[in-house]
């Protein structure tokens, strides 16, 4: 409730940071309380900021859920086309949906869920991968997606993974080793949030100031950015 209530007031428009003036739209079906974060720019604002620092003309998103970082990416010309895999249909209605109310309908695919079996089939095959960042959100999937056979052939793209939480340890040890054949490895730690220029949240309580931030995690978001050798 609090995050729509700033969400409204703004006009579902982000006020600050990377991917400022990007519209969203209130049909949100992924991540809810997030979208008030979002429109003050400081939601995953790391990740934002390592896709502005790499910036390729190509965006691979796999997991795009509503579009947040695919049309922000485009929206703010870190990257000029962007293919975007999701395999909910409501996801995919409302990306469709905010490409087109932020005009770049024209410069986005999208398909579908993706997996190991048929990722390099559902891209254009005279796709250049040095021009490309991958960015991936598949809620655990990464550690059966990215194969030894996929890090090999993407191994001149950057690529920026979230790492989940899982049952078993040995998965992501397993996925760490096969990425450090091809690439360097750096983590991501999502542990700040800066408030200092936003204006709007410097009168509320701690309370609500901190639930505006949060993304709703149960504990501390990781990525791998995986870089070329």
């Amino acid at each position: 409730m609090l995050s729509y209530e700033h969400a409204r007031k703004h006009n579902f428009v982000v006020q600050y940071g990377i991917f400022k003036n990007l519209k969203m739209n209130d049909k949100v079906s992924w991540g809810k309380g997030d979208i008030g974060s979002k429109i003050y720019g400081i939601y995953e604002n790391k990740i934002q900021q390592k896709l502005k620092d790499i910036s390729k003309p190509i965006l691979i998103d796999i997991g795009a859920a509503d579009g947040f970082f695919a049309i922000g990416c485009l929206k703010s010309k870190i990257c000029e086309f962007c293919y975007a895999f999701e395999e909910t249909k409501k996801s995919r209605e409302n990306l469709h949906l905010t490409a087109k109310i932020n005009n770049v309908n024209n410069k986005l695919s999208i398909m579908g869920g993706v997996n190991k079996d048929n990722f390099f089939s559902l891209l254009p095959s005279e796709i250049d991968f040095s021009k490309t960042t991958i960015l991936c959100d598949i809620e655990g999937g990464e550690f059966d997606f990215f194969t030894e056979e996929i890090l090999k052939k993407i191994r001149t793209s950057n690529i920026i993974i979230e790492i989940h939480k899982n049952n078993k340890q040995n998965l992501e040890i397993e996925l760490l080793e096969r990425s450090k054949k091809f690439f360097n490895l750096s983590t991501i730690i999502d542990n700040n949030k800066n408030f200092e220029n936003i204006s709007e949240l410097h009168t509320l309580n701690d309370i609500d100031r901190n639930l505006l931030s949060s993304e709703g995690r149960s504990y501390i978001g990781k990525w791998w950015h995986l870089s070329p050798k």
